[in-house]
């Protein structure tokens, strides 16, 4: 029963949307009207940068990014209240919040992608984790933009670097789940519930790497 109530808890803290509240208050519009339409940090920055200035949009940035962190840790220690010392508690927990937030019922299932929420667990969990995972995803998504670029045989460039951190999904995506390793060396307990964030993380991310395989394919 509690590991029940601890998924319905997650699922409302994680449905909380951060994004549109605070691009609402910061310009009032619609976060989902602009850029990626995604209901996450970065197109938080995208859309309050396009219509107040760059240092406002970082600040809306930082608001996003930490309460969207914030309300995941919330629902894990909330879960380990529920059922102290239960791996599987805190599983649902990841699972359910971060499902809340892609897919929250209150905005018919439009959502955000998941990824602020992820590091906020992981951060959680253990810290070196949440630093782990942010370096290797950026490593990958260099590395997979660089060989792109070689296997297009196009010059590498500043810009190469940039399109690498803001576009590059496959990269990403391989990055998401090759830091599942380090998760079984560092918190084994925390495997179930890493790859079940992971999974859901990957089907928000499904268009964007649909549409960046087409490209390559051209």
């Amino acid at each position: 029963m509690n590991i029940i109530l601890a998924g319905l808890f997650a699922y409302a803290l994680g449905m909380i949307p951060s994004a549109l509240i605070i691009v609402y208050l910061f310009t009032g519009r619609d976060v989902r009207s602009g850029g990626s339409k995604n209901m996450g940090a970065m197109n938080t920055l995208r859309t309050v940068k396009k219509y107040k200035n760059i240092y406002l949009a970082f600040i809306a940035f930082l608001l996003v990014w930490m309460s969207d962190m914030g309300k995941a840790i919330a629902a894990v220690i909330l879960s380990e209240r529920l059922a102290p010392g239960s791996s599987l508690v805190i599983a649902v927990a990841t699972f359910f919040c971060i499902l809340g937030h892609n897919y929250p019922l209150i905005l018919k299932g439009k959502g955000g992608r998941g990824a602020a929420s992820f590091m906020g667990i992981l951060l959680y969990i253990n810290w070196r984790l949440f630093f782990i995972w942010n370096i290797g995803i950026y490593f990958f998504m260099i590395v997979t933009e660089l060989l792109f670029c070689v296997l297009r045989k196009e010059k590498i460039t500043r810009e190469t670097f940039i399109h690498a951190i803001g576009e590059q999904i496959i990269g990403r995506l391989i990055g998401e789940c090759a830091v599942l390793y380090f998760v079984y060396l560092l918190a084994p307990h925390f495997l179930v519930a890493a790859v079940a964030g992971t999974v859901l993380i990957i089907m928000r991310h499904k268009k964007r790497l649909l549409d960046q395989v087409s490209l390559l394919r051209k």
